[in-house]
């Protein structure tokens, strides 16, 4: 067991524990209990450490110590033990030998916290020469903090209450403080952050959001004194609020200087550390404790290293490119108390700790010194900071605005000059392509037109040669027939001469029946190839319907040879003459029954499925004091979205070349000057209706 320790008094807050008063016991597994280590066979496991040389194995998070204290005092005392570790038990041994518990610590629920709850201060009481053996059992948390060294301290009850729980004016202080820097530090950031909202400049951006995470750390540096029950919540918070401030300030510090302009490489270099710098951080706030030691000790190398080479690589920035970039040069007066505080200092810092001088005199009271003095210092200089850039990027607002403003009156000058000077070019441009529209326009129509003409012909042309080749043929017979007539009647056989008399006559009747088809087909034809200057006349629909229909087919036949469709024919007998123009009522049904024998066909193609059969149907209906023409198909139907724009000029369907976009508008206007009307049905995929609907007259 070490040496006891004799209290000889009662009335310290704080008082350090030597070394050799206590003893240490590593416990890698974590599982040890206090039986076994109270046990004769862990008595010598139990060592000595030696502080200023040891320290503690990070990659074993629990320990036990046990120390004995004794009472010399002729009163009572209430001896308060502090615990600055994650997780402690306390144990001590009962009169009848079973051991007494306590536990406390920021991850312990305080209503199950022992002694001083918030304090975290184990409490308990020595009679006047009394001697208590104490065992405990500490769970470090070595991914919120790796100390260096290991300390026993303790106190006594009524003066650590009076610290921390009646005269703590300091904690006050410290909060109303950290308060009114995180009031002032917010609306720093917000002005800042409309700036940016307002110019998109990410130099007000990156300020403003260094300036929340600056804010935020100052205030979690003492807040979680008065949240206490989410310790680790809050030391998580102040970690990741201090990584984002140093890298927010970094990229500040970029955008101000400009550095990505001025000088690329060394741009290229403050990215890259501050990449590093915000790993480093979260790797010693988020990195496992189960990871080796020689991994800790790596880590925590690069980890403070970074940390502490920020603030030079930052002023020694802005120390260089002032000098390049004369427009950034106020930056040195918020500068100059961080200049004059962080250099120096940080770099005496980086060089003591190269050198395993942080531990020795003078070095240690140095360091003791800037522990106690660098929040303060580094809270007046980064608030100087803040007034001095706030004020700089408010003139470099006002003066962006000036510009803004001068470049768009220069702009709109300069645009109602280019206005003023173009407007003839444009009148004379807009009147020319009025022009150039206009004839081509006609140009189009005149083109649908032929189109139309040309369908038509195809059709007539293959619709003709059918009494063409009736006449060919009865003529030769005819001619065979005469010279047999001939021979006969030299030899007087009367009886077969009259036989072969009446079967020419009926070929001739047949020849002169289908050389009339052939001149009514050819009448039709250039009827429809007049102008529409034509005078209405009474017109049977169902006869001009029927014609265009088969003059449709045989023309798309004309063109493929191997296309198909089953035509049906209902006409209403009951359907009155019209007075109407016939060539034009004709190239609307041109134009109707070509665009249905277009539309199966494609569907044709584009099916696998044989069963598939290409119909297209012509109805005729009579009702009331109107008429109606239904050209009917069973192709790809037309789309709801595109169903509304068919009748407009120039809207086609079809590939390029196939079709110039006029049929149906051209066949819309005519319809409406006979005075009726055209509609659309349509089926996406089922096929489509169109009908022509005119006044009975």
């Amino acid at each position: 067991m070490p040496p006891t320790f004799q209290i000889s008094t009662d009335t310290a807050s704080y008082m350090v524990v030597p070394d050799q008063y206590w003893q240490m016991l590593e416990d890698p597994t974590g599982k040890l209990t206090i039986n076994q280590v109270s046990s004769p066979a862990f008595d010598t496991k139990f060592h000595v450490n030696t502080t200023a040389t040891k320290g503690y194995n990070y990659a074993i998070t629990d320990y036990w110590f046990r120390y004995t204290f004794k009472n010399t005092l002729t009163r009572p005392v209430k001896l308060a033990i502090d615990v600055a570790v994650y997780r402690a038990q306390l144990y001590t041994r009962n009169a009848n030998g079973s051991w007494k518990t306590q536990i406390t610590g920021p991850s312990v629920p305080k209503a199950k916290r022992a002694g001083l709850k918030r304090a975290l201060f184990f409490l308990q009481t020595i009679q006047p020469g009394e001697e208590i053996v104490f065992y405990e059992k500490e769970h470090n948390a070595f991914w919120l903090s790796k100390p260096q060294v290991m300390i026993r301290h303790i106190g006594f009850a009524d003066a650590v209450i009076r610290e921390n729980y009646i005269n703590n004016e300091k904690l006050l202080v410290k909060l109303s403080i950290n308060s009114i820097i995180l009031g002032i530090l917010s609306i720093a950031g917000l002005i800042n952050l409309l700036f940016f909202r307002i110019v998109r400049e990410k130099v007000y951006l990156y300020f403003s959001l260094s300036l929340f995470s600056f804010g935020i750390w100052t205030f979690m540096a003492v807040g979680w004194l008065l949240d206490d029950e989410h310790f680790s919540l809050h030391r998580t918070i102040q970690y990741l609020s201090i990584a984002f401030f140093f890298f927010f300030v970094m990229h500040f510090v970029r955008k101000y200087l400009s550095t990505a302009s001025y000088t690329p490489r060394w741009d290229k270099f403050l990215i890259v550390a501050s990449w590093i710098g915000l790993a480093a951080w979260m790797e010693s706030l988020f990195l496992p404790p189960s990871l080796s030691y020689q991994t800790f000790q790596l880590t925590e190398i690069i980890s403070t290293s970074i940390i502490y080479t920020y603030c030079p690589i930052i002023l020694i920035t802005v120390f260089c490119f002032i000098r390049i970039n004369k427009a950034a040069r106020p930056g040195i007066y918020a500068l100059l108390p961080a200049l004059l505080w962080m250099g120096p200092l940080y770099c005496y810092i980086i060089l003591i700790q190269a050198f395993n001088q942080q531990t020795k005199q003078p070095h240690a009271a140095i360091l003791a010194g800037f522990q106690e003095w660098n929040t303060t210092a580094l809270t007046i200089c980064l608030i100087w900071m803040v007034i001095g850039f706030s004020w700089i990027l408010f003139e470099r607002y006002q003066n962006l605005q000036q510009s803004l403003v001068q470049a768009s009156l220069d702009r709109e000058i300069e645009r109602n000059q280019l206005i003023a000077s173009q407007n003839e070019v444009l009148e004379e441009r807009v009147a020319q392509r009025t022009a150039e529209l206009v004839s081509t326009q006609q140009q189009l129509i005149q083109s649908e037109k032929l189109a139309s003409l040309g369908e038509l012909t195809a059709g007539i042309a293959h619709e003709i040669q059918n009494p063409l080749n009736f006449v060919n043929n009865f003529s030769e017979v005819s001619v065979e027939l005469a010279a047999e007539l001939k021979e006969e009647m030299n030899i007087g056989n009367k009886e077969e001469a009259f036989a072969l008399t009446d079967a020419i006559s009926d070929n001739l009747q047949k020849i002169i029946h289908h050389g009339k088809r052939a001149d009514a087909i050819v009448k039709n034809m250039l009827q429809h190839s007049r102008n529409n200057t034509a005078d209405k006349d009474l017109t049977d629909l169902n006869a001009l319907a029927e014609e265009y229909l088969r003059l449709a087919y045989h023309g798309l036949r004309a063109k493929d040879k191997t296309f198909n469709s089953d035509l049906s024919v209902v006409l209403d007998p009951n359907l009155p003459k019209v007075n109407v123009i016939p060539q034009d009522i004709g190239r609307v049904l041109m134009n109707l029954f070509n665009n249905a024998f277009y539309a199966v066909q494609q569907k044709k193609k584009s099916q696998d499925d044989p069963a598939f059969k290409p119909s297209v149907t012509l109805r005729t209906i009579a009702f009331e004091n109107n008429i109606q023409i239904q050209v009917t198909d069973n192709g790809n139907g037309i789309p709801e979205a595109i169903k509304a724009k068919i009748l407009q000029p120039f809207f086609t369907t079809k590939p390029t070349g196939e079709g110039t976009g006029l049929g149906l508008s051209l066949s819309y206007d005519i319809i409406k000057a006979h005075g009726g009307q055209l509609d659309v049905q349509s089926t996406a995929t089922e096929g489509s209706v169109f009908t022509i609907t005119l006044k009975a007259q």
